[in-house]
């Protein structure tokens, strides 16, 4: 094995990144060192990019970055039993718990108080390689293609998104066809929504939208379709969205809120929460590990087609092409090869 490795750094407090040769990591007590096979651009990344202020509060350069990921296990540090063995392909479930706080015991370990997050606290995946504490390492199964299973954390997303939203026999919209919004659409209708509604202002998405099974996808949603959704999953953060998702949903719906704003957001609370007597609820990554089954059932029933979503392929050395890509909107999911 070689001694250094190519990655993607957030190595300064400032725009952009830097590509270059670093050692390759030695797993910790109770990590893996996997051996990456494809990673993928996630919008937290763009705002990595970016430096927004919330990346600015998360990150503490230099961190290798990237926590959407499959790769090959390599080496294995433990003393205790696990099912992880040498040649399993693994992904990583990004929220790191703790395994002791109130959350973690009551099984909401997704949302543990003391969470550190692969690729934002700690070093994470646009590398050669990568380690990943053992307790949040995922083996996948084989059946599911390698290019899926790096885009199963999105799906798991929506998975967890939609669960809660749910959806049988429902009519469902979805607020932003960004990829996690695309699948939000697809599992809607695996899980057996009686109509699925895209809303984005964007061709592309629309058009991939349609593949991924919407029944229609509008760039706006008409007055004469407010208060008929029994069903919202507000995917794109932005103000115009959560209005629409607020006008658009009927008399007791149920709003799903996953974007995240870029601002503080006021809206009528009588108005909508009181008088339509809404049922608002949120969600912050994957269930662990109730989602990951629930995306490599739907994966390997083919009831979502991932590969739909999968639109471009970059090696990691072009990282900053990939971007520029992303950040334009002319995509679905971009995978990044580190071959």
């Amino acid at each position: 094995m070689n001694a250094t490795m190519l990655a993607v750094l957030k190595e300064n407090p400032a725009p952009g990144v830097t590509i270059k040769q670093i050692p390759i990591p030695t797993p910790a007590k109770d990590e893996v060192l996997v051996k990456v096979i494809y990673s993928s651009i996630c919008g937290t990344d763009i705002g990595i990019y970016d430096w927004i202020p919330w990346a600015q509060g998360h990150i503490t350069p230099p961190i290798v970055i990237g926590h959407e990921v499959v790769g090959k296990v390599v080496e294995i540090n433990t003393s205790q039993d696990t099912t992880i063995k040498k040649g399993d392909l693994v992904s990583s479930e990004t929220h790191i718990f703790c395994n002791t706080c109130y959350q973690c015991q009551i099984n909401n370990r997704h949302i543990c108080e003391n969470m550190d997050l692969f690729g934002i606290g700690r070093n994470g995946g646009f590398a050669q390689y990568a380690t990943i504490p053992l307790k949040t390492t995922w083996k996948n199964n084989p059946k599911i293609s390698t290019e899926a299973m790096s885009v199963q954390e999105p799906l798991g997303n929506a998975v967890h998104v939609i669960t809660k939203a749910n959806v049988p026999g429902k009519k469902v919209l979805v607020v932003g066809l960004g990829p996690t919004g695309l699948c939000a659409g697809a599992v809607a209708k695996a899980y057996g929504a009686r109509e699925v509604v895209g809303i984005n202002r964007r061709e592309y998405r629309k058009q991939v939208a349609k593949e991924m099974g919407f029944d229609r996808v509008e760039s706006e949603i008409g007055t004469q379709e407010f208060g008929t959704f029994d069903a919202v999953v507000e995917m794109s953060g932005s103000t115009s969205g959560i209005q629409t998702a607020l006008d658009a949903s009927r008399i007791g719906a149920t709003i799903v809120a996953f974007g995240i704003p870029k601002q503080d957001i006021s809206i009528n609370w009588g108005k909508y929460l009181i008088n339509k007597e809404l049922t608002i609820a949120s969600v912050f990554g994957r269930r662990i590990w109730e989602t990951w089954h629930q995306v490599t059932e739907l994966l390997l029933a083919k009831k979502v087609d991932l590969s739909k979503i999968i639109t471009h392929r970059y090696k990691l050395s072009q990282f900053n092409e990939a971007m520029k890509i992303m950040k334009s909107g002319e995509c679905g999911k971009i995978l990044l090869d580190p071959s």
